[in-house]
């Protein structure tokens, strides 16, 4: 389901801001054709991959993130991998952070949803 048809569907919205704050809806991991790979690696890429997106069209990067939530199935599995792709996407920059493990995600067969709160660099 693309953004504009779970905005229409669900009243979902990708970002929104109060102030000088960018709060980041969940993200996870999907390639492009929409599918769900099976490896929790690559999930965990491709979910960074897909909120770094989302922190750059409101003029954000990783080193703006002020509090990070991360939502697990199967948690603790995997967390080597989770940590490795964090680490790479954060680039050195250290923030808050909460990994809470769940039974299940919205899109079937995500393993991983990852949200965030940003503090835009620039007043609006």
């Amino acid at each position: 389901m693309s953004d504009t048809d779970a905005a229409a569907s669900y009243g979902y919205c990708e970002a929104r801001i109060a102030g000088r704050i960018l709060f980041c809806s969940g993200q996870i991991g999907i390639e492009v054709d929409g599918s769900v790979p099976p490896d929790p690696s690559r999930q965990y890429e491709l979910a960074f991959t897909a909120l770094g997106e989302v922190l750059r069209r409101h003029g954000c990067g990783a080193g703006d993130i002020v509090d990070l939530t991360s939502f697990h199935v199967g948690y603790p599995a995997h967390m080597d991998g989770f940590i490795a792709a964090k680490s790479a996407f954060m680039q050195g920059e250290n923030t808050c952070w909460t990994a809470i493990g769940v039974s299940a995600l919205g899109h079937p067969g995500s393993i991983v949803e990852i949200k965030a709160v940003a503090l835009l660099p620039h007043a609006l």
